[in-house]
């Protein structure tokens, strides 16, 4: 098949069909995308998981046929055909489609890059529509395909606990700790804020991997989050989505805790609507998109992009001391890594970089 889409049971993701796809031509200001390289990551679980029950409609980015769905998935893309005059063949970009070898985009062009502005998509933010001028690949290009697109969680997240820092926390506490997100997160962490102590929370087959990681403080399975010692006013940062971790943290925390956010949906029992009477303040669902915009808006785009990419690099530098990376090809290589990731079998230390 020259060109394909993966569809999806939208009530049973891990049953899924690659299908042939006729190419239609192309539409004024349209282009051609080709995926080059895509590295699956919890978001495309989350999209699957939630797409009909979260508060973005993930399932309506890219509708399927009745029953079925199309993954949303981030990736490296090549232009292949345009019918929009400043969008030129043989460009790169990263940006969202479905899980599929191509897509069609109508283009409008932005600083950096160009926005999909298809009427189907715009109830999406614009941080999903956005298809970023990209580099040709170097040597951190794999790492970066699985980081880039939850790396501004981990940047913005650690913006938030730094100002909480100064404020007087003495303590973040962040579950999920083998996950990208808390891994980018705890980098930052130790790179902004050396006095904080940093504890993670992670899965008992996790502890000796996130441990080994030196990024944090201290390591405890979930078995042992109520032995976790509270020392002075702290902050906890959930990445599992699990009601059930959040509510025990946060009771665990609940004299010292000063702020509580919600961020991530790793784990299996994930629920997107926060758990009610959750002890300390009022949690805060931190949705990355708004909180990068707010804060490019602050600071100054370029500013604010200039500080990103410097941290993103030196966390992708960091990064080849732990992550090992495996190269797979073909539609069905990609339908067997999205399994692995709704299964929970994907390794924290390695990431699968997958292409067409």
């Amino acid at each position: 098949m020259s060109m394909w889409e993966v569809l999806v049971k939208r009530d049973d993701p891990a049953t899924a069909e690659v299908r042939p796809v006729e190419p239609a031509p192309l539409g004024p200001g349209e282009v051609r995308v080709a995926l080059e390289k895509v590295a699956m990551t919890t978001n495309n679980a989350t999209y699957a998981r939630f797409g009909d029950d979260a508060v973005i409609a993930f399932w309506n980015a890219f509708p399927g046929p009745d029953g079925l769905g199309r993954v949303p998935v981030w990736a490296f893309v090549r232009v292949t055909e345009s019918a929009h005059p400043d969008v030129a063949v043989g460009t790169r970009y990263y940006g969202y489609m479905p899980m599929a070898s191509h897509h069609v985009v109508a283009a409008q062009p932005v600083p950096g890059g160009f926005m999909d502005s298809a009427p189907e998509r715009s109830f999406l933010h614009p941080w999903y529509l956005t298809f970023e001028r990209a580099g040709e690949p170097d040597e951190l290009d794999d790492r970066r395909a699985a980081v880039h697109c939850v790396y501004p969680a981990s940047f913005n997240l650690a913006d938030l606990v730094t100002r909480k820092a100064a404020e007087g926390a003495r303590t973040a506490v962040v579950t999920s700790a083998s996950s990208k997100v808390s891994t980018g997160l705890a980098a930052e962490l130790a790179a902004r804020a050396p006095g904080l102590a940093t504890v993670g929370i992670t899965s008992a087959r996790n502890v000796a991997f996130v441990t080994g990681l030196g990024l944090y403080d201290q390591v405890v399975s979930y078995e042992e989050l109520e032995t976790v010692p509270v020392t002075g006013p702290s902050v906890l940062v959930d990445v599992t989505g699990d009601p059930g971790i959040r509510t025990r943290a946060a009771a665990h925390l609940a004299d010292g805790l000063v702020h509580t956010a919600l961020v991530g949906f790793t784990h299996p029992a994930a629920s997107v609507l926060p758990p009610s009477g959750m002890a300390g303040p009022e949690p805060e669902v931190f949705f990355t998109p708004a909180i990068e915009m707010a804060a490019a808006e602050a600071e100054g785009p370029e500013a604010y992009r200039a500080r990103y990419a410097a941290a993103e690099r030196r966390f992708l530098e960091q990064a080849g001391q732990w992550l090992s990376v495996t190269h797979r090809r073909g539609p069905d290589a990609i339908v067997a890594s999205f399994r692995d990731l709704l299964t929970g079998e994907q390794r924290p230390d390695e990431i699968v970089v997958l292409a067409p």
